[in-house]
């Protein structure tokens, strides 16, 4: 006679089953996939100075050591992000799981490396939100993008809806500095001090931005006294023109005997002429002092266009960098 089994044993399976589930559900997580990913990872110096700059929760840190980032020149980093367009400044990508970075070797533009790097982590976090997240998440990003949409440029334009709300979470978590509260505790799973990453946007802007201005300040000025110098060549022409008639009828006069009826009279009109032509030299002299002070200026915003065009091609990995002699 067979005994009757028992409750564990007549419903073992049930528990291998839910157990099998468990472990098939935690190997298939991205908690797991990214442990796995980072194992053995050792991040270069340059890679390893940007993560602690960052100050990566344990979310962020883990994330960051799955996708193996590196920090390349030129040639390298354009094969692997396939940035072949010198119309395009391209600092990053995160493709095949990887984060690649291209090096800016610039001091004052330094600290792009670890934007970009921060900016491309928030590719990757993107990738591995669940469904109900990323919805979530999106509505916010949406809203954001309405009320603030003079920010965001119009690169944005080229993106599908879905690849835009993605670019938009990984800008406004790296530059931007107010946000609504939620994105705020969203963007506090990866990073310790969102705010510190707005800085170093800020700082590597910082260089546009002065030149920007300062030629803004320049070009008005130019425009403006352009305009006044043009006004004061007019009359001075018309007042030399005058004056050397008035110079042609007074000596026409002198050779008229009876013209002048005195000496007195003579010398008078003599006196304000040599006075006129005294006042016009002055003038002539005070005008090219003036076009002398606006070539200057001219001058000016064109070595800070040149110092913008060097910015901008330190920042992109296809223009070769010009040697400049000691």
């Amino acid at each position: 006679m067979n005994r009757p089994k028992s409750f564990w044993q007549r419903y073992a399976w049930v528990g291998v089953a839910v157990l099998c589930l468990a472990v098939y559900v935690v190997l298939q997580s991205s908690w797991f996939l990214d442990t796995l990913k980072g194992f053995g990872y050792e991040p270069s110096a340059n890679v390893a100075e940007i993560e602690v700059d960052l100050e990566l929760t344990q979310q962020g840190r883990r994330i960051f050591a799955a996708t193996r980032p590196t920090v390349e020149g030129s040639a390298e980093f354009n094969e692997h992000c396939d940035s072949h367009d010198a119309e395009v400044s391209l600092l990053g990508c995160y493709t095949d799981g990887r984060i690649y970075i291209y090096e800016i070797e610039l001091a004052q533009l330094a600290s792009a490396n670890k934007v970009t790097a921060a900016h491309e982590l928030l590719h990757a976090a993107w990738e591995r939100m669940g469904k109900s997240e990323r919805r979530a998440v999106s509505e916010l990003l949406e809203q954001l993008y309405q009320e603030q949409r003079e920010w965001f440029d119009d690169e944005l334009e080229v993106y599908d809806s879905d690849e835009r709300l993605e670019e938009i979470y990984a800008r406004a978590g790296t530059k931007l500095k107010d946000l609504p509260a939620e994105l705020e505790t969203h963007y506090a799973k990866y990073f310790q001090n969102r705010l510190k990453i707005v800085q170093f946007y800020q700082d590597y802007e910082a260089p546009f931005l002065a030149l920007r201005s300062e030629m803004e300040d320049l070009a008005e000025q130019i425009n403006l006294i352009a305009v006044e110098i043009e006004a004061e060549r007019v009359k001075y022409l018309q007042d030399l023109e005058e004056l050397e008639a008035q110079i042609n009828r007074f000596n026409a006069c002198a050779n008229r005997v009876g013209c002048f009826t005195d000496e007195a009279e003579f010398a008078r009109q003599r006196g304000t002429l040599l006075a006129g032509q005294v006042s016009l030299e002055q003038r002539r002299e005070e005008l090219n002092e003036k076009i002398t002070v606006n070539n200057q200026r001219i001058e000016n915003y064109r070595v800070r266009q040149e110092e913008l065009g060097e910015l901008s091609s330190a920042m992109n990995s296809n223009i070769e960098p010009v040697e400049t002699l000691k």
